[in-house]
C-alpha cells in the first residue's frame, strides 16, 4: 500500500484524477480554518483546490443550492441520484433528498430499530446505508419511503460496527471498522465476502482514477 496522507481529515470524495479531501484546523481564536486539497494520481502529488471544486464533486451540478441549504456540507455523506439530484445523510441519521435543481424534496431521519443510519451508496432509486450500533447494512427505498432490506444484525456476525458503504461495479463495499476489513456485498445475490483485511480500523473506501483508496486510523492509502 502507498501511504499518501498522514494528517487527520474531515472528508474525502472522489474526482476524475484521484481524490479530494478536507482538512479542518482549530485556530488560536477558537475559529476553524477549512482547507480543500486534491491528490492527483498521475502527478502523485497534493495541491490546494477551491471549495467549489470540492462541492461540485460531492453534490453534483446543483452544489451551490445544496450547500447553501445544508450549512455544514463537510460532515455529511452524499450520493448522486439517477435523476441528477443528491441524497445527503449525517451521522445523526438526518437525511435529505435534493432534485437536479438543488431543491429539497424530502427531509427526515433515517433510523433502523431506533438507531441512526449513516453513509450512503446509491443503487438506482434505492439508498444503502450502514447502522453501526446494530452491525447492519440497510436498503432504503426512495419511492416507498421505508427500509426494504437488511443484511447483518446484532446476532448474525456478518458485520462488526460497519461505518461506511460505497457502490462500484455492481458490488457494495462495506467498511467493517471493528473487524478491520472491507467486505463486499453482491447486488446480484447479496452474498457477503471479505475483500481486504487491515491491521487497524477502516473508515472509508473509494475507487477513483483506476485506483483504490482507503482511509485508516493512520491516514489515506492507495491499495
Amino acid at each position: 500500500m502507498q501511504h499518501i496522507l498522514k494528517i487527520q481529515i474531515s472528508d474525502i470524495v472522489k474526482f476524475s484524477r484521484g481524490v479530494l479531501f478536507v482538512r479542518e484546523e482549530k485556530l488560536p481564536d477558537d475559529e476553524t480554518k477549512v482547507s480543500f486539497y486534491a491528490f492527483d494520481v498521475k502527478e502523485n502529488k497534493i495541491a490546494p483546490i477551491t471549495k467549489s471544486v470540492y462541492l461540485l464533486n460531492k453534490f453534483g451540478p446543483a452544489f451551490k443550492e445544496i450547500a447553501s441549504q445544508l450549512g455544514d456540507y463537510v460532515s455529511c455523506d452524499a450520493g448522486k441520484l439517477p435523476d441528477g439530484g443528491a441524497a445527503v445523510i449525517y451521522t445523526t441519521g438526518e437525511m435529505g433528498l435534493f432534485d437536479a435543481q438543488g431543491e429539497l424534496t424530502w427531509t427526515g431521519d433515517l433510523f433502523y430499530h431506533e438507531h441512526p443510519a449513516r453513509d450512503v451508496a446509491v443503487e438506482n432509486r434505492h439508498i444503502w446505508s450502514v447502522v453501526p450500533e446494530i452491525h447492519a447494512l440497510i436498503r432504503y427505498s426512495v419511492s416507498a419511503g421505508k427500509v426494504v432490506m437488511r443484511i447483518g444484525g446484532m446476532t448474525s456476525g456478518t458485520f462488526d460496527r460497519p461505518v461506511a458503504v460505497a457502490e462500484f461495479d455492481g458490488k457494495l463495499y462495506v467498511c467493517d471498522r471493528d473487524k478491520h476489513c472491507i467486505k463486499t456485498v453482491s447486488l446480484t445475490d447479496y452474498t457477503v465476502e471479505t475483500y481486504r483485511q487491515f491491521e487497524e480500523p477502516v473508515h472509508k473506501y473509494l475507487k477513483s482514477a483506476d485506483c483504490e483508496f482507503v482511509l485508516l486510523n493512520s491516514g489515506v492509502y492507495i491499495l
